[in-house]
């Protein structure tokens, strides 16, 4: 075989080789990518049933103000458990909302909540600095 068509067909090999490990890391990079909305996916729905839970505390803690500005006699206890299941459910809410914006690679505002990017100096809804 010629030496000009063997240095061509090495030179197709090694471009066909770069190509395949080229695609391969895009593989790879495409599925870990498809994990991490898995994995958001289901944070997200955690996150929906701890909002309600937490609205529906709230919804008792204002069901214990109305009574007592009725001049129902108020139970302190309940009120002391269901402030401290409003705090248990919002520190919950707040794990949940970081580890979402970990696997998004983003950062929230601290104005007003919205996601940013990581680099982001400052939010893109309502201008405050990150």
């Amino acid at each position: 075989m010629d030496d000009k068509v063997r240095a061509l067909l090495e030179r197709v090999r090694g471009t066909a080789n770069y190509a395949a490990d080229a695609a391969a890391d895009g593989a790879r990079a495409a599925g870990k990518k498809a994990g991490q909305m898995v994995d958001v996916a289901k944070l997200n729905v955690r996150l929906f049933d701890l909002n309600g839970e937490y609205n529906d505390v709230l919804r008792q803690l204002g069901q214990v103000m109305v009574e007592t500005h009725q001049g129902l006699a108020a139970d302190p206890e309940r009120v002391t458990a269901l402030l401290a299941q409003a705090d248990e459910r919002a520190e919950r809410i707040a794990e949940l909302k970081s580890r979402i914006s970990d696997l998004k690679q983003a950062q929230a505002c601290p104005v007003c909540g919205e996601p940013c990017g990581k680099s982001d100096k400052f939010c893109r809804a309502c201008g405050g600095q990150l």
